[in-house]
C-alpha cells in the first residue's frame, strides 16, 4: 500500500492536512524553517487530519520538540550571517533525461543568489540530455569515458566556483539546500560535507523496504562533525555513516591535497559503487573536517521496483567490499583493524546476523548483499583492471 509522504513546517502556523483518497497511509517530515527535525506516520481517518491532531502526533512520536531544541539536539545554525559566496552544483548522469528533468526543474527554481548548474553526460548512447539542456541556463559539458567518479572529477575540473556541490538526477532538491551548503562551509576548516537525504515517494513495495527496512538514504537529524582525532579505526571505516554521494559538497581546494575521486569505483565501473564512501574516508583520514548537516536536505526517488532493489542491494555489498580492500591496499587506517573490522563488524554484525534473523528485510535481500560482499575481491580485481586499460585510451 502506497504511503504519502509530505512536509510540515511548525516554524509558523500548523494548517490541517486534506487526505487524498488514493493514499491511506502518510509519512510527515516535521521541520522548523530550514532544519528537518523528524518524522510521524498516520493512517487516513476523514477528510483530514487536524492541526490539534498534528501536534498531539508530534508530541507522541517525536517527544517535546521545544525541550530539545532548548538542550541544543536540534542546534541552531552555528553562522546565520554567513557570506553567500559562489557555488558550482554538479549532476552526473547518463541515459537518464526524464530523471534529470525532475532533478534540474527543482535546481532552477533556487532562490540562492550565485551559483551554477553543470551536466555532466557521462558516456551516453544518444543526444537526449544534450537536447534537454540546449535551452536551459546550465553548462552540458560530457565525459566520454564512462564512471561516475570520471564524470565527478570532470565536473570538478569545469567547475569555476570555490565550493562544488553534488547531487543525483534521481533527486529533488530543498529550497534550502544550498543556503545549508553555503553556511556549513562559512566555517574556513570544513572541508566536505553530506547532509539528510529524505524519500521523494513511497509508492511500492521495494521503496518501502529501502526505507524502512534497510534505512534509507538518511543519516539522522543531528549535525555531526567528523573528525579523525575523535574516532577509531572502527567508525573510520563505517565512512558509510558520514553521508552519501547523492547529497555532497567540498570545498575544491582539498582535491589538491587528497586527490580526486578514484576513477576505479563507483557506477560504470566492475565495482559498481563505492567512490563517495571511498572519498569521505580519504579526507577524514588525511586530517580534514567533514560535516554532516541535516539542512542540507534533498529528496531521492528510491528504486521503485523489486529487482532493480535487490540488483542495488547486491551492488552495496560488493562496492564496500572493494572499498574495504582498497583501504586495505593503501593502508589508511591499520591493517589488522581493516579485517577484524570486515570479519566482525560487517561480515558477522551485519551480513550474517540479517541473514539469520528475523526482521524487516527479507531473507533474499539478505542474501544478494552477502553474494555481493563475496564477489568483492574478484570485482576489484576487474575495476583496477579495467580502470588501468581506460587510462590508456
Amino acid at each position: 500500500m502506497a504511503t504519502k509522504t509530505l512536509e510540515l513546517d511548525i516554524s509558523g502556523n500548523i494548517e490541517p492536512i486534506f487526505f487524498v483518497e488514493e493514499y491511506e497511509r502518510y509519512r510527515l517530515l516535521i521541520r522548523s524553517q530550514k532544519h528537518p527535525l523528524g518524522w510521524i506516520d498516520f493512517s487516513r481517518d476523514g477528510e483530514k487530519i487536524s492541526s490539534l491532531k498534528i501536534q498531539k502526533l508530534i508530541k507522541s512520536q517525536l517527544g517535546s520538540l521545544e525541550h530539545q531544541a532548548l538542550t541544543r539536539k536540534f542546534a541552531p545554525a552555528e553562522n546565520e550571517n554567513y557570506i553567500k559566496e559562489g557555488i558550482s552544483v554538479i549532476v552526473c548522469t547518463r541515459n537518464r533525461t526524464s530523471q534529470l528533468a525532475t532533478c534540474l526543474q527543482s535546481l532552477l527554481s533556487l532562490s540562492y543568489p550565485l551559483f551554477e548548474i553543470i551536466i555532466v553526460d557521462n558516456a551516453p548512447s544518444n543526444n537526449d540530455t544534450k537536447e534537454l539542456t540546449a535551452n536551459l541556463p546550465v553548462r552540458y559539458v560530457r565525459e566520454e569515458k564512462p564512471g561516475l567518479d570520471r564524470a565527478r572529477n570532470k565536473g570538478i575540473a569545469e567547475a569555476q566556483y570555490e565550493i562544488v556541490a553534488f547531487t543525483d538526477d534521481d533527486t529533488k532538491v530543498d529550497a534550502f539546500w544550498l543556503d545549508s551548503i553555503a553556511r556549513t562551509f562559512a566555517n574556513k576548516n570544513v572541508m566536505g560535507a553530506s547532509g539528510y537525504v529524505a524519500p521523494a515517494e513511497l509508492e511500492t513495495e521495494a521503496q518501502h523496504l529501502f526505507e524502512l527496512g534497510f534505512g534509507g538514504m538518511g543519516h539522522g537529524f543531528y549535525r555531526r562533525h567528523i573528525q579523525r582525532e575523535k574516532m577509531d579505526d572502527k567508525q573510520l571505516l563505517w565512512a558509510s555513516s558520514f553521508g552519501i554521494g547523492a547529497n555532497m559538497a567540498f570545498r575544491k581546494k582539498v582535491f589538491q591535497h587528497i586527490g580526486l575521486f578514484d576513477t576505479a569505483l563507483d557506477v560504470g565501473t566492475p565495482s559498481h559503487g563505492g567512490g563517495d564512501v571511498e572519498i569521505f574516508h580519504r579526507l577524514v583520514t588525511n586530517g580534514h573536517l567533514f560535516v554532516y548537516e541535516p539542512s542540507m536536505l534533498i529528496w531521492h526517488y528510491h528504486r521503485r521496483e523489486e529487482k532493480a532493489l535487490r540488483r542495488q542491494i547486491f551492488d552495496n555489498g560488493r562496492s564496500f567490499g572493494c572499498y574495504l580492500i582498497n583501504c586495505y591496499r593503501k593502508k589508511t587506517v591499520n591493517r589488522n583493524a581493516i579485517l577484524q573490522f570486515f570479519l566482525h563488524e560487517w561480515f558477522y554484525k551485519w551480513n550474517l546476523k540479517n541473514l539469520v534473523k528475523k526482521n524487516k528485510i527479507p531473507r533474499k535481500y539478505a542474501l544478494a548483499e552477502l553474494y555481493g560482499m563475496l564477489t568483492s575481491p574478484f570485482a576489484y580485481w576487474q575495476t583496477k583492471k579495467w580502470d588501468q586499460e581506460m587510462n590508456r585510451h
